[in-house]
């Protein structure tokens, strides 16, 4: 019944054949994860577009009359609500 050539499949040989222990890798030393992290912020940095001067005052001076604009709105809000809790006591007979 044999004619001289082997009918196993080719997965079967392989896995009849003695397993070969693959020869260890040289370890590569990989840069700690915080250098890592350092050298990420210094790319971001020299890649980032800063404002000149009179960019940068026209905003902060944008920013300060808006805070100012809130800390009046907030202001007469707060004044207005405390006035009203206070007319409430008194009309309750509480304060």
């Amino acid at each position: 019944m044999t004619d001289g050539k082997d009918s196993t499949p080719a997965k079967i040989k392989k896995a009849k054949e003695p397993a070969r222990e693959a020869a260890p890798a040289p370890k590569i030393k990989k840069p700690s994860k915080i250098k890592k992290f350092f050298r990420e912020i210094q790319v971001e940095i020299k890649s980032t577009t800063w404002p000149n001067r009179k960019v940068l005052f026209s905003t902060a001076g944008v920013v300060a009359v808006l805070l100012a604009v809130m800390g009046v709105y907030f202001g007469l809000l707060d004044f207005a609500f405390s006035t009203l809790t206070k007319y409430l006591l008194v009309l309750l007979g509480i304060g």
